[in-house]
Order: C-alpha cells, then structure tokens, then sequence
C-alpha cells in the first residue's frame, strides 16, 4: 500500500493516518474492533471476517496478486498420491469452494 500512496503522490496527506498491523496481529481483528476503520489484506482473509463489510477487490491495474503454485519432491515416497492431491486442488470441483473463500481458481 506504500508504494500505491506514493504513486499517486498523496503520501504526505495519507501517511499520518496509517496504522501498520503488528506482527502477528490480523487486520480484520483491527477493524473489527474499530483500532482502523479501513484496512487491505488478501481478500480470502477478509471476505468472511467478523466485524467487517467486505468492500471489494482494488481495481485490477493496482492490485497485487499472490500466486500459489505446487510442487512434488522428486523423490516423493508418494508421487501419485501428491499429484493427485494437486490434480483436485486445481480441478474443477476445487473451483466453487476457491472462489467461496475469495481467491481466484487456475
């Protein structure tokens, strides 16, 4: 967020205002509790928190996305087993409960 106040070169009217959530603190617990009265995380935490409205996603020119990717240890005592775990992760039945909890499916 840091660097998207200063692009658009409000830093010095915005920063004031900022609250960094500590170190294993969980912004929707400082919203909830009115310490912060806006806040940006990963929608898949804030989508179904207590205490707060989910707003939306940041326009997707500035948003910033996190990837999940997998990958099975060559030496893997299970292979099949693990590519089969991956092959539901990333199937199509995956794809409805992904999206409930606000990520994005592949």
């Amino acid at each position: 967020m840091l660097s998207l106040i200063e692009r658009f070169g409000i830093t010095d009217q915005v920063k004031p205002k900022l609250k960094q959530v500590p170190t294993g603190a969980r912004m929707e617990t400082i919203i909830a509790t009115g310490e912060a009265e806006i806040g940006f995380q990963q929608i898949s935490e804030l989508i179904r928190a207590p205490g707060i409205n989910y707003v939306g996603p940041l326009p997707s020119d500035i948003q910033k996305i996190t990837v999940y990717s997998a990958g099975i240890h060559a030496s893997a005592k299970q292979p099949e087993a693990a590519r089969a775990l991956v092959n539901a992760l990333t199937g199509s039945t995956a794809a409805s409960v992904i999206k409930h909890y606000g990520m994005e499916p592949p």
